[in-house]
């Protein structure tokens, strides 16, 4: 059987950096036999999160009329997940943020915790910054997101790069994804 790579770009260009990184590593995975799937968050319908309630285990999403219980279900049922975004005023972009505070209506949800425990899991991220590695913004919590579901870190890719498309320019960023994204397949099939 195939292993399913579901990747989640949280920019909000299409043709930008964190985007044609995610292209290039789903490029390589596909060359490894994996069938890809690429969530556009942008262009998604996907609200922030409502009140949950205290109670982990009687959580309830009121907005789950939304992308984002769809997104979550292919996202545990993947062998690799890839959370691609640039890095915003030190963080994570608003479309990958409003999908992972999503996820705390079903934290405790058997389908969630057991579909990503195990599960591959790929950072991706572009920065701007034109002094000091601002990568860590959007590094460290995908990170966290990995050990908290007992996930397998399985790397990152972070390039500074600010202009739309500056990493088509950039000699061997697309390839290195692409070997990156061939690399995580292995490693999840066990090669």
């Amino acid at each position: 059987m195939a292993i399913t790579v579901v990747a989640l770009c949280g920019s909000p260009r299409r043709g930008g950096n964190t985007d044609l990184m995610t292209d290039a590593f789903l490029e390589g995975a596909r060359s490894e036999g994996a069938e890809v799937e690429k969530f556009f968050l942008d262009e998604m319908k996907i609200r922030p999160i409502g009140p949950v309630g205290d109670d982990f285990a009687m959580r309830d999403d009121i907005r789950s009329d939304d992308d984002a219980r769809m997104v979550l279900e292919r996202m545990a049922a993947a062998e690799i997940v890839v959370y691609a975004s640039p890095v915003y005023w030190q963080g994570v972009s608003a479309q990958l943020k409003c999908l992972i505070d999503r996820q705390s209506a079903y934290y405790m949800a058997p389908w969630l915790r057991q579909g990503m425990e195990g599960c591959g899991i790929f950072a991706i991220t572009a920065y701007g910054a034109p002094t000091e590695d601002q990568s860590h913004w959007v590094l460290d919590p995908i990170r966290f997101w990995a050990r908290n579901f007992k996930a397998r870190y399985l790397g990152e890719m972070a390039v500074n790069a600010a202009r739309l498309g500056q990493v088509a320019e950039m000699d061997g960023v697309r390839e290195e994804a692409r070997e990156k994204g061939a690399a995580a397949v292995r490693t999840m099939r066990g090669d």
